[in-house]
């Protein structure tokens, strides 16, 4: 099981490497520079928005659950939810536990993802 864990670790992380790499920084996206991969560390689903508000569309891809990873570069202040905050991830990868990864740019909000712990730990940069 320690094999299968650590070939699935290196996995996910030459595939964020080769996703950053190959990501630009086109009109309405981040930089993929300073990005990690954050696997889902609370009770909470996360979905994936065209804008760092949970008013706005999602961008078609399915909810991230406890279990699935996102890729994320950037941090940005966004709606409210509830009594959580205010901060969103800029997302450029989502990682689905057993299921091809998709690679769709959006957002996700922090406190459901991580407890935002990335931001509170500068571990990405806010967004331009």
């Amino acid at each position: 099981m320690g094999q299968v864990l650590r070939r699935a670790a290196v996995s996910i992380a030459a595939l964020v490497a080769a996703t950053t790499a190959a990501v630009g920084a086109g009109a309405g996206t981040a930089p993929a520079s300073a990005s990690t991969v954050i696997a889902l560390g609370t009770t909470y689903s996360a979905g994936v928005y065209s804008a760092p508000n949970a008013g706005s569309a999602k961008v078609g891809v399915p909810d991230l659950h406890p279990g699935d990873s996102v890729a994320v570069n950037c941090w940005a202040v966004g709606g409210n939810v509830g009594n959580f905050g205010d901060v969103w991830y800029h997302a450029f990868q989502e990682i689905y536990a057993g299921a091809p990864y998709q690679q769709v740019g959006g957002w996700v909000f922090a406190p459901y993802v991580d407890g935002a712990a990335a931001f509170h730990n500068n571990w990405i940069p806010k967004c331009p």
